[in-house]
């Protein structure tokens, strides 16, 4: 009683209680279900608490299981270079509560388990992380200026499903190149073979 009596906030009346609430958008589970059926891995880092990070993860079909590997980054400042490869092997893992440096910490972790690593992010805490990712994808329209600067690409309109439209644009591209080559060089030395074999 002393002690409120000294402080300015007494007598207060309660008038109300605001929640912010920012969902993800609608076409982002569908863009994670075509990310795992395509072999993409999605790791969530998050600085937001470990509970909002499971109900979002679940809300977007990143997690299906009840009981996630979650790791805060007050846990994660005991583990060592070992620890931190072992538990990216576990097969639902998200990341909370976490700073700059253990998002850079993470992302080095998985290159040297020889994974290609593209980081998302917006704010200048991600920016080392993007720019340790071999692809830093920011964000265009909400990004500051210095995660744009390190990120290797912008997204234009902020949206998930784009980047996974441009994996399966990238992947289309790659197997026709494949198919090209392998086109040019049957012909190539079917023409080779002729050529030698003919004087023969």
């Amino acid at each position: 009683d002393i002690l409120l009596e000294n402080l300015e906030e007494n007598g207060l009346i309660f008038c109300g209680l605001t929640g912010l609430d920012d969902p993800p958008r609608p076409e982002v589970p569908r863009a994670i279900q075509q990310c795992h059926e395509a072999g993409i891995r999605i790791i969530m880092i998050t600085g937001d608490h470990p509970r909002t990070a499971v109900a979002i993860a679940k809300k977007i079909g990143l997690v299906r299981s009840d009981q996630p590997l979650v790791i805060t980054g007050e846990q994660l400042r005991i583990y060592s270079d070992a620890q931190l490869r072992l538990a990216l092997d576990a097969e639902e893992i998200i990341f909370a509560r976490v700073a700059a440096e253990q998002k850079m910490l993470i992302v080095q972790a998985l290159k040297d388990k020889k994974h290609i690593v593209a980081v998302t992010g917006d704010g200048v805490n991600d920016a080392p992380a993007l720019k340790a990712a071999h692809i830093g994808i920011a964000m265009g329209l909400s990004g500051t200026d210095v995660a744009r600067s390190a990120a290797d690409m912008i997204l234009l309109d902020d949206n998930f499903a784009t980047i996974v439209k441009a994996i399966r644009e990238g992947r289309r591209i790659y197997e026709n190149i494949r198919k090209f080559i392998l086109y040019v060089l049957s012909c190539n030395l079917g023409e080779i073979l002729t050529i030698f074999f003919a004087p023969l």
